[in-house]
């Protein structure tokens, strides 16, 4: 995209994802080795389906939009030493300049570094705040001004738009961001849990809303991302592309 053609924005990782799993011997939590964090979801199903003790611990992608000013996309679990704030330095970005936060939903996982965050303006779904988990999030919310989404899609400024795409959350909603390569789709939790399943659009027969999943990743992949970043594992090209 030229100049003139219109916005060019940017989009990093702030905090990669990880997925660290857990199986229970003999009274320790026995970090299971895997490569990555599809392989590390296949482990904890395979430990689960053996009928064992399992623990995982996600941590979602975290983004920094830079558009006309600088956006935090999904401070996920919160942890000590403030990452996603040293984060953001580490991009040349003054952290204490980020005024606004979006959250593509409101899973734990996705919403607790928001305690880095005090009195920014958190953009998210109404039917996210109406949702039975909302209230866990809530004092993390009143430490914030919260701005309200609604409908199927909107624009937060020229080049940056959102559109909402259920299924995981239903509030759970998939940033478009006009960046110089082409469009990059934030998707979060929309996209997943294998990457596999995506680029061959399938998800097995039995997988909650498995329909209504399929029907955003449709709507995804019909606006032709040069790349996606799901919530738990690494950014990828659509095949195809």
């Amino acid at each position: 995209m030229n100049e003139s053609d219109g916005p060019t924005h940017r989009v990093d990782l702030l905090f990669p994802e990880q997925r660290l799993v857990f199986a229970h011997g003999r009274g320790e939590a026995v970090l299971q080795q895997t490569p990555d964090s599809p392989a590390g979801f296949k482990r904890y199903k395979e430990i689960q389906a053996a009928g064992d003790p399992a623990a995982m611990l996600v941590i979602p992608n975290a983004s920094l939009i830079q558009a006309s000013k600088p956006y935090v996309v999904d401070p996920g679990v919160a942890m000590q030493g403030a990452p996603y704030s040293a984060a953001i330095e580490s991009y040349g970005v003054n952290a204490f300049h980020v005024q606004d936060v979006i959250l593509t939903h409101m899973h734990f996982d996705h919403v607790g570094a928001l305690i880095e965050f005090p009195g920014r303006r958190v953009f998210v779904h109404e039917i996210e705040l109406r949702q039975p988990y909302a209230p866990i999030q809530k004092g993390l919310l009143e430490l914030c001004d919260v701005v309200e989404l609604s409908g199927d899609e909107g624009e937060i400024e020229p080049g940056l738009r959102w559109m909402l795409t259920p299924g995981h959350a239903e509030g759970l909603v998939t940033l478009l961001v006009d960046t110089a390569d082409g469009l990059v789709a934030i998707a979060s939790d929309c996209v997943g849990p294998m990457p596999e399943y995506f680029d061959e659009m399938t998800l097995p027969e039995d997988f909650p809303n498995r329909e209504t999943l399929l029907a955003q990743w449709r709507k995804i992949r019909a606006l032709k991302p040069v790349l996606i970043v799901p919530g738990h594992y690494p950014p990828f090209v659509p095949a195809g592309n």
